[in-house]
Order: C-alpha cells, then sequence, then structure tokens
C-alpha cells in the first residue's frame, strides 16, 4: 500500500500552532478552500484539542484577507469549565 502524499495545509496548521499567527499568499480564487482546509486540519488534530482541554481551554481561529493575503490567527480561549 502506498503512502499518502503530505497535505499541503498541514504546515499552514503546524505554524500556526507554534507561533499564534500565519500569513500565506495565494490567489483570491483559492481563499475560501485554502480556509477551509485548515479548518479541517484544525478538526482532525485531536491531540492539539486533547491538550487545550485538559487545560480548560478552547481555540478559535480567525481569518482576514487583504487582496492575495491570507492572515491566520489561533486565539486560546479559557472555558467555564476550566476556572
Amino acid at each position: 500500500m502506498a503512502a499518502l502524499p503530505p497535505s499541503k495545509y498541514l504546515p499552514i496548521w503546524n505554524q500556526l500552532k507554534s507561533t499564534k499567527t500565519c500569513r500565506i499568499t495565494a490567489p483570491i480564487q483559492y481563499h475560501r478552500t485554502i480556509i477551509k482546509m485548515v479548518l479541517n486540519k484544525r478538526d482532525d488534530d485531536l491531540a492539539y484539542r486533547y491538550m487545550l482541554a485538559e487545560v480548560g481551554k478552547t481555540h478559535k481561529i480567525t481569518t482576514k484577507t487583504n487582496g492575495t493575503v491570507i492572515e491566520f490567527t489561533l486565539r486560546e480561549i479559557v472555558t467555564i469549565r476550566g476556572l
């Protein structure tokens, strides 16, 4: 069985986790797809979600677009259960 090729969106998600912000440049017609796929990578990363849940936090990704630039920002939010 052949191994799956690495995801094009995984490096974006990994940088977002480590630095809490990531900016990329892409043609405007691909912005919606890129944003959707980065959010899917976030949802697939169960270890990260579990790690945050252990300390009573959750996370939210916000996006801003300016021309051909997409800026992702990751915020960690304290949940009521974590208080």
